[in-house]
């Protein structure tokens, strides 16, 4: 076997040139070819007969052939004669190669490599062209984030076959590492780097992402270790910071009409360092001795594929305001309601979720006469505190058209690349969802729900973040009040009360600029746009489309007990500062 890792050698130095520097060249060829060769090849060269010797144009000449490609030896010889000397180039050709093949390649075929170094059969090696190709070999390798595989030897055997030995970086095992509570699979299922597959930067990067994205750790980083079977495979140790994720909330509250009521709220998103979340609310006390509670699991991997599932139960009453189309409250009253839901998940790319969600909800309409005010809506309308009898519906069939019971199962295609979904500075959420209710799942409503939305992410200067967000959606058939779109608030359309636009149809477009201010704290400068509207069993809301819009500024404080988010927002009619608690888009 014949090593060619080198294009060419030669034996000449300065030393060796130094004794005949001076003197006249009164002959000049080329041999270790033909005849016919010789002559293509003197052009070449620098040196011409009758000049004196001077080893940088020896050396010169002893290049100017090595990088012809052709020739693995390259040395010059001087023989001294009366009239000075003559200098012969001795060369040593390079084999003729019949093949090539490839050794320790996975990421690309041997038939994608081979096709790529296009290499002439039965012709004397070129080790110039040879090597280019190499390189572009490694810089493919480079450029799809390969970032330790590289070519490790080239080499010709006595049958004429060029091999090429790739050496990929090969991931030897993956080290959790300061994982105290969370389960060393919980981390190494989110890696899409996997044990046994050349080392790859992207890859392990986003692997990064997964891992943080579980939102366990307050830090996460790798370190790259030699590997144990082979110098040449690596190692990944996986460094996490842990943070507290379970939660418990003790409360109490006291009004006129319900009485001293009591709250208790525990969850925990790393239940027993599984990843598992769940969550516990219950309330209970007040005069009618009434019980809310709402109870929730999620189990994010039941099989190797990443597969998800959830469920939720709740029974709840709560106090519920309407507005009319210019924000002025209508009605304050009771809202029960009571269901469950059972949610599957499946990974169907790096990138792609898909969600089923089966569920069964009852919403009841209820009139409390010491607390509730404005329009009542049931069958005792007539008797209601503030009612007006100059209205214009039916509360008996307004009840009957908007609240029961609402069987439905709902298809969402999720697309998610942001780098953070708590802060994201770059990437991308689109999602798509479909909900059938009714339609021969029973129940008291039969509609189809279709929302769409995407949101973007770009990175302005060092740490700035610009975030986009557009959203729209339409209603088919004959959808209760509770399942309109909504517009209004916080969330959506700040410089207006929360839910004041509702209907059918929505559409809702958000721009922020969010930039540091100080440790935790982010400030946000805002424009939204939107509107809901065609909302035929609310008699009392004008469901005509209007253009709304508002602007604003605010800023989101990180708390141990979650983030908080403070906005003025300034819409066509008044401003309104918004609180709320939870992340950002």
């Amino acid at each position: 076997v014949t090593s060619i890792e080198a294009q060419y050698v030669t034996s000449v130095n300065a030393e060796t040139v130094n004794p005949f520097v001076g003197k006249t060249i009164s002959g000049l060829s080329i041999s270790g070819v033909s005849e016919a060769q010789a002559v293509q090849l003197m052009p070449i060269l620098t040196e011409k007969v009758g000049d004196v010797v001077a080893v940088d144009n020896v050396l010169k000449d002893v290049q100017n052939l090595g990088n012809t490609g052709y020739f693995s030896e390259v040395n010059p010889i001087f023989t001294t004669v009366p009239e000075g000397v003559k200098l012969d180039f001795a060369v040593v050709v390079n084999p003729v190669v019949h093949g090539v093949t490839f050794e320790g390649n996975t990421v690309y075929t041997s038939e994608v490599l081979t096709n790529y170094m296009a290499l002439p059969q039965d012709q004397v090696l070129n080790s110039v062209y040879v090597g280019q190709k190499i390189q572009g070999i490694n810089a493919a390798y480079a450029r799809d984030g390969y970032m330790l595989a590289h070519v490790d030897g080239v080499s010709v055997d006595d049958n004429g076959i060029l091999h090429i030995r790739v050496v990929e970086g090969v991931v030897e095992d993956i080290i959790p590492a300061g994982n105290k509570k969370t389960r060393d699979k919980v981390i190494t299922r989110e890696f899409v780097q996997k044990k046994g597959k050349p080392f790859n930067k992207f890859l392990v990067r986003r692997s990064v992402e997964r891992v943080y994205n579980l939102g366990f750790f307050d830090d996460v980083n790798v370190r790259m270790l030699p590997g144990n079977e082979n110098p040449n495979n690596v190692i990944i140790e996986v460094d996490v910071l842990e943070h507290k994720t379970g939660t418990i909330t003790l409360g109490a509250g006291y009004s006129k009409s319900d009485g001293l009521v009591g709250i208790i709220e525990f969850g925990e998103e790393n239940f027993r360092g599984t990843g598992d979340k769940f969550k516990v609310h219950w309330e209970i006390g007040g005069k009618d001795n009434y019980k809310n509670y709402q109870v929730s699991y999620l189990k994010p991997w039941i099989d190797s594929k990443g597969t998800s599932l959830g469920f939720t139960y709740f029974n709840r009453e709560d106090e519920y305001t309407d507005y009319n189309e210019n924000g002025s409250e209508v009605a304050e009253y009771n809202k029960k309601s009571r269901g469950f839901n059972i949610s599957f998940g499946r990974q169907t790319g790096e990138y792609t979720r898909d969600y089923l969600t089966l569920e069964s909800r009852k919403d009841e309409y209820k009139w409390d006469d010491d607390d509730s005010s404005g329009y009542r809506y049931d069958a005792n309308a007539g008797s209601g505190k503030g009612w007006h009898n100059d209205h214009n519906f039916l509360a008996e069939n307004y009840v009957k058209n908007n609240f029961g019971r609402i069987n439905s199962a709902t298809w969402q295609k999720v697309y998610d690349s942001r780098d953070n979904i708590y802060e994201p500075t770059r990437g991308r959420r689109i999602s798509y969802t479909a909900q059938w209710a009714g339609h021969g799942l029973g129940g008291d409503f039969d509609f189809y729900k279709f929302t769409a939305e995407t949101r973007m992410y770009k990175k302005i200067g060092a740490k700035n973040v610009l975030a986009f967000r557009a959203r729209a959606g339409f209603i088919q058939g004959d959808a209760p009040y509770s399942q309109l779109f909504t517009l209004g608030g916080a969330d959506s359309l700040r410089g207006y009360e929360d839910d004041q636009f509702r209907g059918k149809k929505m559409y809702n477009a958000t721009l922020e600029f969010r930039f540091p201010l100080v440790k935790k704290v982010t400030g946000v400068l805002f424009a939204d746009i939107g509107d809901a509207w065609d909302a035929p069993n609310v008699t009392w809301y004008d469901s005509k489309k209007s253009f709304n819009y508002g602007v604003g500024a605010g800023v989101r404080v990180t708390t141990p007990i979650g983030p908080v988010k403070l906005d003025y927002g300034v819409g066509k009619d008044e401003n309104k500062f918004h609180f709320s608690f939870g992340t950002q888009f």
